[in-house]
This record gives structure tokens, C-alpha cells and sequence, in this order.
């Protein structure tokens, strides 16, 4: 099953520009310089709503084995995002999430969001394999 929209790994920088071009006063504050953790603000309130890591956001969230903590997929950033009312549905974020996908997300919440990637195996952002997968099941 393959879901409509870009596919891969993102930047943090431009997954960033596109969720401030395209939400409802959330505005990005970064920890620190460089590829640092960065926070999503509500711009009128204050309030925290998630996080973005730093450096190449993969596709999907997927968790770490070496030291166990769930890496947000920018998907699933989006998804969440859009499910909050904070993100817009532009045609930037259509063609980013899919405009199939994005409709679902209004329309059913958070039930129509994949926790993981539907394909059968789950790549780094970097492109190398997970532990516990082989060549031999990659289609």
C-alpha cells in the first residue's frame, strides 16, 4: 500500500517553514543552534504542541533500538497537526500529506493516521536498514 503525497525524509528546516506558511499561529522555537530539538507554540497562548527533532525528519515515526525513545515521523506530525485544527489544509500541505489523506484526517480524526509505516519494512532516514530485517522481504 503506498500513500499518496511526497515520500522520504525531510529536512526539520523546511518541514518547519511549511507548518508556520500554513497553521494557525504556531509559531517555531528552536533549542539552541543547528540541528537541535525544535518546539511548536501556539503564537497567542503559549501552549506546547510537540516537538520537531533535529536534522532529517524520516517519513514515518518509527522507535529507536540503541536507545528506545519514539522518533516523530514528519507524517505523523502533519497528521496530528491537522487533526488539532492548528494546521491549515492548503494545497502545500495536499501535496505534502496527500490530498486523499489529508481529507481523511479532517473527516475521521485521528483513526484515519497510520502509527507506522505501512510498507513492509521500515528504512532509517539515512537508508539503512533496521535490525532484524533482511534484504530478502524488500519488494
Amino acid at each position: 500500500m503506498r500513500t499518496s503525497g511526497r515520500h522520504g525524509s525531510i529536512p526539520s528546516g523546511e518541514l518547519e517553514s511549511i507548518i508556520v506558511r500554513n497553521s494557525n499561529f504556531l509559531s517555531v522555537r528552536r533549542a539552541g543552534s543547528g540541528d537541535g530539538q525544535a518546539g511548536l507554540y501556539d503564537s497567542v497562548s503559549g501552549k506546547y504542541h510537540g516537538g520537531i527533532g533535529g536534522g532529517r525528519i524520516p517519513e514515518w515515526s518509527y522507535m529507536r533500538d540503541e536507545a528506545p525513545r519514539l522518533v516523530r515521523g514528519w507524517r505523523n506530525i502533519c497528521y496530528e497537526l491537522l487533526h488539532k485544527h492548528k494546521l491549515r489544509p492548503t494545497k502545500e500541505v495536499a501535496r505534502l500529506v496527500g490530498d486523499t489523506t489529508m481529507r481523511d484526517v479532517i473527516d475521521y480524526g485521528m483513526a484515519a493516521q497510520p502509527m507506522a509505516t505501512p510498507e513492509p519494512t521500515r528504512i532509517y532516514a539515512d537508508g539503512s536498514w533496521v535490525s532484524g530485517t533482511s534484504e530478502s522481504n524488500v519488494r
